[in-house]
């Protein structure tokens, strides 16, 4: 059986171990869960979607660090324990036992009843969640003592009354202050303790009248001198010097159980507010030196070189006026290192729905329903014309199976912008959290409906050629290993672009889009006709990516930058050699590593080339396992 790969950041353990070495209490503490919840990313499946994209840090790291001057060697920690996954169950009973897994502890009544009162105000929300709930753990030399950090939107906590809540925080309230309420900070394990309530300001811009108006709302006036001071501190560090550069603004109120203010913070976007990342650093060190305020472990983290992301800092003043400096940063997540896959007692997942149960889920386009995770967090169920074609690789054409084939050909027919043209979308269904981007036909879309329409009848082999010359004209022309573009190393002239526009960029070069394209190719072979010349190129090109690639996953993710995971690559590759094409054996061997494991539910399928949409289709991942078990006896192509 083929060992599999998993991936981790490179900076990872590299900022823990120079976290430890910077306060060594934190190897009895932070180390062990650190790596309790390290361990179920690595074997979720999810590769480096597993690491980057979580809405807790600024670059998508589920895991964040912050140290502030009030309590400079002390370390908090946050923790997002839920994967980009659609059908992620984030309510505060999966959280609870998140919590317990990580902190190797076991349920405790006064804990599961401060979540009860969580689960009740988030369920009252018409609002769905968008992270749930993230853990906090704050260490220091004395102990570990956790913090919760809950999504709570306005209309719900209109409903219910939490323990130093604040009265006149309505929904109505915050969105006159210019503030939408996002999450509630507590401290399950202490019914006493401060609750701090963590606010978005409504605009990208922000003036010194506007924080003014905040305090007020806040009732904390008599604070608004000392909090301006340190500001006008920090507005000296950014690149105009004068004014709050445009960013995204926040503010935390911190209530004792009496509703009475504790402490009040504005929360910058640390990069955008200082120029640049690299910024940051010297920009709170010159802060930390006019106040006479230290951060030990945040200085031996960058005197240890580790490559971290700031992610925001904090101005705070308490009630007795005195300000704080808080900072929280991520290991950087744009490098991996490649680890076994190391295999684990987990929980039996159901099986599979039987083919009758599927074939129901079609949608009333004709489509098989995906889901797509926008950038903030939100998911939203996309029909689009790839994930329906990739179930249709999936079927046979019997009795049973008829109805849904001829109607899912429909929806990809519809797909067609302009002859010869395909798209992700109909033209008349573009998406509205898209609504405004929009994309152009492509290869990928292109190839894989062509090849099926003409699979199943609805086009004859000439049409197959009409497409195909449509194609050519968005081949490479010129490739220069000279050029800095890592694909000039392994790119070959006939292979395709990703896209069927006239200025396209080598570096979004795609070998699963040429993979694609090259089965379409076959499929004229297979009939008897000559085997055009960009097969030749396109196998050579595959063969050569992979080579160059060798056991780097960087190199590899360059490879096929529209597809979240090398696994939908090596199912392609799977598919092509069952279409004919032999020659792509060595490549297949080569990704083998790359695999999903077996019975994924749910695995992370397309991506836009920055990353920051993730397409999932657990209907897609059940017809595959269905032709993988049911099928496969049959010894017909169903594998995809």
């Amino acid at each position: 059986m083929t060992e599999l790969n998993t991936v981790l950041p490179v900076a990872w353990n590299a900022l823990v171990d120079a976290l430890c070495r910077a306060a060594p209490h934190l190897r009895a503490t932070l180390a062990p869960e650190i790596a309790r919840f390290t361990q179920a990313r690595l074997t979720s499946g999810g590769l480096s979607a597993a690491f980057n994209t979580s809405l807790l840090a600024y670059n998508g790291c589920p895991l964040e660090f912050t140290v502030a001057t009030s309590k400079p060697q002390a370390l908090a920690c946050t923790l997002d324990p839920f994967l980009p996954r659609f059908t992620e169950n984030r309510r505060m009973a999966a959280f609870s036992r998140h919590v317990q897994h990580i902190v190797a502890g076991s349920p405790q009544d006064n804990v599961e009843a401060c979540f009860a009162t969580m689960e009740e105000i988030q369920s009252r929300s018409t609002q769905p969640l968008q992270f749930g709930s993230w853990l906090g753990r704050k260490y220091s030399p004395d102990g570990v003592k956790t913090k919760v950090y809950s999504e709570v939107h306005g209309d719900a906590l209109d409903q219910v009354s939490l323990p130093g809540a604040v009265e006149n925080f309505s929904a109505a309230a915050c969105r006159r202050a210019g503030l939408s309420l996002l999450m509630v900070g507590y401290y399950p394990q202490q019914a006493d303790a401060p609750r701090e309530y963590y606010f978005q300001w409504h605009s990208a811009r922000i003036t010194h009248a506007d924080i003014a108006s905040v305090m007020r709302f806040f009732e904390c006036g008599s604070l608004l001198p000392a909090l301006m001071s340190f500001l006008d501190q920090a507005l000296a560090q950014t690149l105009n010097g004068q004014t709050f550069p445009p960013t995204t603004y926040g503010f935390s109120l911190s209530c004792g159980q009496d509703g009475a203010p504790e402490s009040v913070t504005l929360f910058v976007m640390a990069a955008s507010f200082f120029g640049d990342n690299s910024r940051v650093f010297p920009g709170v060190q010159a802060l930390l030196r006019q106040n006479d305020h230290t951060l030990p472990l945040l200085q031996q983290v960058m005197t240890a070189e580790i490559p971290v992301q700031f992610n925001v800092v904090g101005f705070s003043v308490d009630r007795q006026s005195r300000s704080g400096l808080s900072c929280t940063f991520s290991p950087q997540n744009s490098r991996f290192n490649v680890l076994p896959l190391k295999p684990t007692s987990s929980t039996a997942q159901p099986g599979s729905p039987g083919l009758k149960t599927l074939l129901a889920q079609q949608c009333a386009s004709g489509a098989f329903a995906s889901h797509v995770r926008t950038p903030d967090g939100r998911w939203h169920q996309d029909e689009n014309a790839f994930v329906t074609a990739q179930v249709l690789r999936t079927l046979a054409y019997t009795p049973q199976t008829a109805a849904c084939i001829e109607k899912a050909l429909d929806f990809l027919t519809a797909c067609e912008i302009r002859p010869s043209h395909f798209s992700f979308w109909p033209p008349d269904a573009h998406p509205q959290w898209m609504a405004n981007q929009k994309i152009c036909a492509d290869i990928d879309d292109t190839a894989i409906i062509t090849e099926l329409l003409y699979k199943f009848g609805r086009i004859s082999r000439m049409q197959v050629r009409q497409t195909l010359a449509q194609m050519n004209g968005y081949q490479v022309r010129q490739v220069d290993p000279r050029l800095k573009a890592g694909q000039h190393q392994w790119a070959e002239c006939q292979s395709f672009y990703t896209w069927m526009q006239d200025d396209n960029d080598i570096s979004q070069l795609d070998c699963c889009v040429n993979t694609n394209a090259l089965i379409l190719l076959q499929t004229l072979a297979d009939d008897g006709g000559v085997m055009p010349p960009a097969c030749t190129r396109i196998l050579n090109m595959l063969s050569q990516a992979v080579q160059w690639s060798g056991d780097d996953f960087d190199r590899l993710s360059l490879l096929t930058p529209y597809y979240a995971h090398p696994g939908e690559w090596h199912a392609t590759l799977i598919y092509a050699r069952q279409a004919g094409v032999p020659q792509l054996t060595p490549v297949i061997n080569a990704l083998a590593r790359w695999q999903l494991p077996a019975g994924q539910p749910e695995s992370p399928l397309y991506r836009r080339h920055d990353g920051r949409y993730l397409w999932t289709s657990p209907v897609l991942n059940h017809f595959r396992t269905l032709a993988q078990t049911e099928y496969a006896e049959e010894k017909d192509e169903y594998i995809s």
